[in-house]
């Protein structure tokens, strides 16, 4: 996924305005009144579209106003917006616009690290307790080839909750052989 700071910002505002529309009009409109945490990715988002001043103009006189030029002149001296999202002079509330973009970016790479950590845990458990990868599959009623991947390296196969279940399926069946219970082995 190649996601955007752009195209995150776009739909943060519509999450947060409760409407489809990316009409800056409309978003001034819900900011100012029912929608109030929607006025940073705005302004953010308003950076990017280079409609900074369009929107400073329909903020005049609203609780919005003092903000976006303060965040306009810190702009104006970084040059870029992922130059200003990552100085320390930006007020927190946009700081923590970038800070949500950055956790939904990284994601699939946070999920990867903790699926290889959770495979390594299940491969021991599954050499414990001689439950199979097929018995795994049939049990949790997963794809065999995505299961298969997975247990071989392949840590973007299966998500972290799929990855969980398998673990704790695999670390359940251990405990149980090693209480001298029986454990049946698919396949």
């Amino acid at each position: 996924m190649n996601l955007t700071f752009e195209g995150f910002l776009k739909g943060y505002c519509r999450e947060l305005s409760g409407q489809q529309s990316l009409s800056f009009r409309k978003l001034v409109e819900q900011a100012t009144t029912v929608a109030p945490r929607v006025a940073e990715p705005l302004f953010l988002l308003a950076l990017a579209q280079g409609k900074a001043e369009y929107v400073l103009g329909l903020s005049e006189g609203s609780w919005m106003e003092e903000s976006y030029r303060g965040v306009l002149s810190l702009y104006g001296q970084a040059g870029s917006l992922a130059s200003l999202c990552t100085e320390d002079k930006l007020p927190n509330r946009y700081a923590n616009v970038w800070h949500a973009y950055r956790g939904v970016k990284e994601k699939p790479a946070a999920d990867r690290r903790v699926n290889a950590l959770m495979r390594k845990r299940t491969l021991e458990a599954l050499e414990e307790s001689g439950v199979t990868r097929y018995g795994i599959c049939r049990a949790l009623h997963l794809n065999k080839g995505n299961v298969y991947a997975y247990l071989a390296g392949d840590d973007s196969k299966v998500s972290r909750k799929t990855a969980r279940r398998i673990m704790e399926y695999a670390e359940e069946r251990g405990t149980q052989e090693g209480a001298g219970r029986s454990v049946r082995v698919a396949g």
